[in-house]
């Protein structure tokens, strides 16, 4: 039997993303999503906490609308998340960029996490890989990954990876196996 996710921090607003995509997680590995919609609804109430029920009665949703998961799931979407300007949301995924230290790994998990507010639909891939071919830091390697017209996501992603990795396993070698002297006798 599994355990749903923790209660869900009403105050923590930048989390509720991430919260609601690890409930509905549970709810196919649960089994939950094939129940009916308001066991579903209850099921989330009951997981979130108390304080969503003060929210949900204070939102402008009809009796039947309350028990609708759809209608409940973007209630709370609307007033965790609220309107985002989807242009400023895109704008800051364009700008961004690697950071000195950042490692690939996290990079990759920004440029997701950023496009998760764009509204970017079926292109949603392409943008990412795009963004990660020209926001890493390693110019060689954003040349070569261009010069790829069958390039995809998820190539993208791997080739940044280990570019990274065996530059820091080169590092390693370059390190331990550095000039040796012999002493003459």
């Amino acid at each position: 039997r599994l355990s749903p996710p923790e209660k869900f921090d009403c105050r923590d607003v930048q989390n509720w993303p991430k919260w609601i995509r690890w409930f509905e997680r549970y709810t196919i590995v649960s089994g939950l999503e094939k129940r009916d919609e308001a066991f579903q609804v209850n099921t989330l109430i009951y997981s979130m906490g108390d304080e969503s029920e003060d929210i949900l009665n204070a939102s402008e949703l009809t009796s039947a609308e309350k028990l609708n998961y759809k209608k409940v799931k973007e209630c709370f979407d609307e007033h965790f998340i609220g309107e985002h300007n989807i242009i400023f949301e895109r704008a800051k995924f364009n700008m961004r960029k690697q950071e000195p230290g950042e490692t690939a790994k996290s990079f990759n998990t920004a440029v997701h996490k950023q496009a998760d507010y764009c509204k970017f639909g079926a292109l949603r891939d392409e943008l990412i890989r795009d963004r990660i071919v020209v926001g890493i830091r390693d110019a060689t390697l954003s040349e070569k990954l261009q010069m790829d017209a069958k390039l995809t996501l998820t190539t993208a992603v791997t080739r940044v990876k280990q570019s990274e990795t065996v530059k820091q396993q080169q590092g390693w070698l370059c390190g331990a196996s550095g000039p040796v002297s012999i002493k003459k006798p």
